[in-house]
C-alpha cells in the first residue's frame, strides 16, 4: 500500500490543470495568430501579377491591380476566418468545456482512486525495469556504470514518454498556418520529394551537434547560403539532413529557417525525361524558378558532383543551379564524397565559391557504441533477441578492426542487423535469445571469411610451423626459424596489430626456396595455394605501371593488387623481384607495411591488416657468393643489408618496416640432392598413376647428373630442369617408342 494515500489524488489534479495551462497557451501557437495579423492582406499564396509592358498602361494597371486585390482579399478572408475559429474554440474551452472536464476528471479519479493503493510507486516500477535490464543485459561487472547509463537513456526515451500535454510535446506540433504566405510548387512536388514530413524518426543523433550549427548558420545568411555535405559513404550524412529536416519541421531550428520546407530533388526523375540538353537545363531551371518563387524551400540535390561536370556520364548543370544559389529566396544542400568533391566540385570555380563545404568525418567508436544502445531496443523489438552491453561492445571493437572499406557509425550497425538476422532464424521459438559477443565473431567470420579469434587449429599450426616448412624447403633451417618465430609473434596479437598479420622480406639467390616458403605457408595457414597473390614486381617499373596495380578514376579501371585485395582479404600476398619495382610504388608499399592499408585510384582505402605480406629479392646475390666464399660459417645477414642500403637498391626506413628480413643461402650438393629425389619421386609417382610402370633412379645416377650439369647460381629451378630433360624425356620416350610396358620397372 502507498506510504501516502492522497498524493495520488493531488498528483493527478495538479496535472489536470497544468494541461488546461499548456493547452490554452498552445492554442494561439497552433493557429498562427501573431503570424496571420502580420501576414492578414499580404497575396494568397504569393499568387500576384506583375507589370510585363514598359511604361503605364491604363488597362495593364487595372489588370494587375485588380488580380492583386483579390488574392489579398481571399487571403485576408481566410486567414480571419481562421483567427475566428481560434476565438470560437477559446471562448468555448473557457465557457462550456472547462467547467464540464473539471466534473469528468473528479469523477474519474474518484472510480480509480481505490486501484491505485494495490499499484507500484513509479519509483518501484523503475526499480524493478532497471533489475530485469540488468539481468539481460549485463554480462561483466566491470561494466555496470556504462549499463546504468545505457538504462536511464532507454528510460527517458522509451518509458518515461513526456505527458502528451506538456508544453514540449503541444509544440511540437506544427501551426496549421506556417505555409500559407507561401508560394506553390506544382513542378517542384512532381520532381521533389518531401522530407520535412511527420515521420517515425528511428534514432535520436549522437553526437553532429558541431556539422548541424554550422549548417543552420550557413543556411541562414542572406546571400549564397548553400553547403556541400562531404563525406564518405556511411558516414551519416543521410541521418544529418533528416535530422535537420525533423527540426525545421518542428521549428525547433533558427527563426529564419523554421518550418521551411526541404525538398530532394529527384535529378534523376528530370533528365530522364528528355534526351536534348536544353530541355534539360529548362526543366531543371523551372525546378528552381518555382522553389525560389516559394520563398521556403531549401533544396537538397545528392551527388552533386555528378551536375556540375561535363564528363561522360554526367551533365554540367552549373549555368542553371548558379543564378539561383547566389541568391536569398532559395538554399541548397549537396552531398558528395571527398573524392568526388576535389575532382569535381572544387576544380568547378562556379560551384566551389557559392557552396561552402562542410566535412562529415566517421564517428569514433565511443559514438559508435553509443548510436548502436540507441538502435538496440529497434532491432530487439524486430527480432526476438536480446542485446547485452557486451555483445554492442564486441561489434564495435570487430568492425573498427576488421571493416575498414565502410565507415563508423554504418558498419557496426550492418553488423548488428546481420547478427541479429542470423540468430532470429536459428533462434529458440518459446522466447528471445540472448546474443553473447561469441556470436559476433562467429557472423563476422562468415561475412569477411577471416577469423576474428585465434582457434585452437591455428594455434596447433603454430606449434609444428617449423617441421611443417622443414618437409617442403631443404636445408634453409636459419631462414626456417625465423620465418616461423615472426609468424608465431604475429598471429598471437590478432585483432590488436594495426598493420599486416606479418611483413617478410627474403633475400638470397634464385632457386633457393623462397617462394616456396611464401606457397607452403599459404597452404598451411589457409588451406589451399589459391590464397597466395603473386605479383611480379619487374612489370612495374615504370610510374605510369603504378595504376594498374591500384587502380584509375580517370580510366575508371580498378587495380590488379586492389580488387585481389578485396576479393581475397585473408592470405598470402607475394611481392617477387621487389628491388625492380618504381621507387613511388615502393613508398606504397611502405604505407602498407607501417598502416596496414592503402589508398586506391578512387581515394578508398584498401585494408591489408589480414595478409601476410613476403617480399623476395635477388638483389645483391652475387655479394652472397663472395661473402660466403670468405666467411663459410657466416651467420648473421647485416652485411647484406648494409649492402643493399650502400648500392641504393633499399632505403634504411623501407627496410625497418618488415617485421623480419631473412637470407636464404645458396644451396649445397646435399641439398640439391634431396630436392632432386624428391622430385625424382613425384614423376615416379606420376608415371605410376598414368601408364603403371614403375621408375627406379639410383643416388649416383643423379649425383653425376648434378656434377655434370648443375649450375649453383641457378638454383633448384635448375636443378628441376635437369631433372625433366634428362629423366622425365627419357621415360616419355621409351613408353612412346613401346620399350615399356605395363608393369614393368625402368631404372636409370
Amino acid at each position: 500500500m502507498r506510504s501516502d494515500p492522497f498524493s495520488y489524488l493531488f498528483q493527478n489534479i495538479s496535472h489536470f490543470f497544468a494541461a488546461f495551462g499548456n493547452f490554452c497557451r498552445f492554442l494561439p501557437y497552433f493557429f498562427s495568430v501573431s503570424f496571420l495579423f502580420k501576414t492578414l492582406f499580404s497575396p494568397w499564396k504569393r499568387v500576384y501579377a506583375v507589370k510585363t509592358k514598359p511604361g503605364f498602361v491604363f488597362d495593364e494597371w487595372v489588370r494587375v491591380t485588380s488580380f492583386n486585390l483579390i488574392s489579398s482579399c481571399i487571403g485576408c478572408l481566410l486567414r480571419l476566418f481562421l483567427v475566428l475559429t481560434y476565438l470560437l474554440i477559446q471562448i468555448l474551452l473557457f465557457v462550456l468545456f472547462f467547467p464540464s472536464l473539471i466534473l469528468c476528471v473528479c469523477a474519474t479519479l474518484v472510480v480509480f482512486y481505490p486501484l491505485s493503493f494495490f499499484q507500484p510507486t513509479e519509483k518501484e516500477a523503475k526499480e524493478q525495469l532497471k533489475k530485469n535490464f540488468f539481468a539481460l543485459r549485463l554480462l561483466k561487472e566491470e561494466n555496470r556504470s556504462a549499463v546504468a547509463s545505457w538504462f536511464e537513456q532507454y528510460y527517458l526515451t522509451y518509458v518515461q514518454k513526456s505527458q502528451w500535454w506538456s508544453l514540449s510535446q503541444l509544440f511540437a506540433i506544427p501551426p496549421i498556418a506556417r505555409n500559407w504566405h507561401m508560394g506553390f510548387t506544382v513542378t517542384l512536388d512532381r520532381y521533389g520529394e518531401e522530407l520535412t514530413k511527420p515521420t517515425l524518426y528511428k534514432h535520436h543523433l549522437v553526437g553532429r551537434k558541431k556539422e548541424i550549427d554550422q549548417i543552420e548558420q550557413i543556411l541562414s545568411k542572406s546571400g549564397e547560403s548553400n553547403v556541400v555535405v562531404v563525406g564518405e559513404e556511411g558516414v551519416g550524412k543521410q541521418t544529418i539532413i533528416e535530422e535537420l529536416a525533423k527540426r525545421l519541421y518542428y521549428g525547433q531550428t533558427t527563426g529564419l529557417l523554421a518550418y521551411k520546407r526541404m525538398i530532394l530533388v529527384l535529378m534523376e526523375k528530370i533528365l530522364s525525361g528528355s534526351v536534348d540538353k536544353n530541355q534539360k537545363e529548362e526543366l531543371v531551371r523551372q525546378v528552381f524558378s518555382e522553389a525560389a518563387a516559394a520563398g521556403n524551400i531549401i533544396l537538397v540535390i545528392r551527388e552533386l558532383d555528378r551536375y556540375v561536370s561535363s564528363e561522360p556520364g554526367r551533365i554540367d548543370l552549373s549555368a542553371v543551379i548558379e543564378p539561383f544559389a547566389k541568391t536569398s529566396n532559395v538554399q541548397c544542400i549537396g552531398v558528395t564524397t571527398p573524392f568526388l568533391f576535389q575532382k569535381y566540385i572544387y576544380t568547378n570555380e562556379k560551384i566551389r565559391r557559392i557552396f561552402q563545404k562542410i566535412d562529415v568525418g566517421a564517428v569514433s567508436p565511443d559514438e559508435a557504441l553509443q548510436i548502436l544502445m540507441d538502435a538496440a531496443y529497434a532491432f530487439e523489438k524486430r527480432f526476438p533477441v536480446i542485446l547485452p552491453y557486451e555483445t554492442l561492445q564486441a561489434i564495435v571493437e570487430k568492425s573498427e578492426y576488421y571493416i575498414t572499406h565502410i565507415p563508423f557509425p554504418e558498419k557496426a550497425v550492418e553488423l548488428l542487423d546481420e547478427i541479429c538476422a542470423t540468430v532470429s532464424q536459428r533462434g529458440k521459438s518459446d522466447g528471445a535469445s540472448v546474443i553473447d559477443p561469441s556470436m559476433v565473431d562467429r557472423v563476422l567470420s562468415q561475412k569477411i571469411h577471416v577469423p576474428t579469434t585465434l582457434s585452437e587449429d591455428t594455434k596447433t599450426k603454430l606449434r609444428s610451423l617449423e617441421s611443417a616448412l622443414s618437409e617442403q624447403i631443404i636445408d634453409q633451417q636459419e631462414a626456417i626459424q625465423k620465418t616461423a618465430s615472426t609468424l608465431r609473434r604475429s598471429f598471437l596479437l590478432i585483432n590488436k596489430r594495426k598493420k599486416p598479420f606479418a611483413t617478410l622480406l627474403f633475400l638470397g639467390p634464385t632457386g633457393v626456396g623462397k617462394t616456396q616458403t611464401a606457397k607452403t605457408i599459404a597452404q598451411f595457414f589457409f588451406g589451399s595455394e589459391k590464397y597466395l597473390y603473386r605479383f611480379d614486381m619487374s612489370s612495374y617499373q615504370s610510374k605510369d605501371d603504378i595504376p594498374l596495380l591500384i587502380g584509375s578514376s580517370d580510366k575508371n579501371q580498378p587495380g590488379l593488387l586492389t580488387e585481389s585485395i578485396r576479393n581475397n582479404p585473408y592470405g598470402v600476398l607475394l611481392l617477387d623481384e621487389l628491388e625492380k619495382a618504381n621507387k613511388d610504388l615502393l613508398n606504397i608499399f611502405l604505407t602498407i607495411f607501417d598502416e596496414g592499408y592503402f589508398t586506391d585510384g578512387f581515394g578508398k582505402p584498401v585494408d591489408c591488416k589480414n595478409l601476410i605480406i613476403i617480399a623476395t629479392s635477388n638483389a645483391g646475390s652475387d655479394q652472397i657468393y663472395e661473402e660466403l666464399a670468405q666467411y663459410v660459417n657466416r651467420k648473421e645477414e647485416g652485411w647484406l643489408i648494409n649492402y643493399l642500403v650502400s648500392k641504393k637498391i633499399f632505403s634504411p626506413e623501407f627496410l625497418n618496416r618488415f617485421d623480419q628480413i631473412v637470407l636464404y643461402r645458396p644451396l649445397e650438393k646435399e641439398s640439391i640432392l634431396k630436392i632432386a629425389k624428391k622430385e625424382v619421386q613425384k614423376i615416379g609417382i606420376t608415371i605410376q598413376k598414368l601408364y603403371h610402370i614403375n621408375m627406379t633412379v639410383t643416388d649416383d645416377f643423379l649425383s653425376k647428373l648434378i656434377d655434370r650439369e648443375y649450375d649453383r647460381k641457378f638454383g633448384a629451378r635448375n636443378m628441376e630442369r635437369l631433372i625433366h630433360d634428362n629423366i622425365e624425356d627419357t621415360i616419355a620416350k621409351m613408353i612412346l617408342e613401346k620399350k615399356v610396358k605395363e608393369g614393368d620397372t625402368v631404372t636409370l
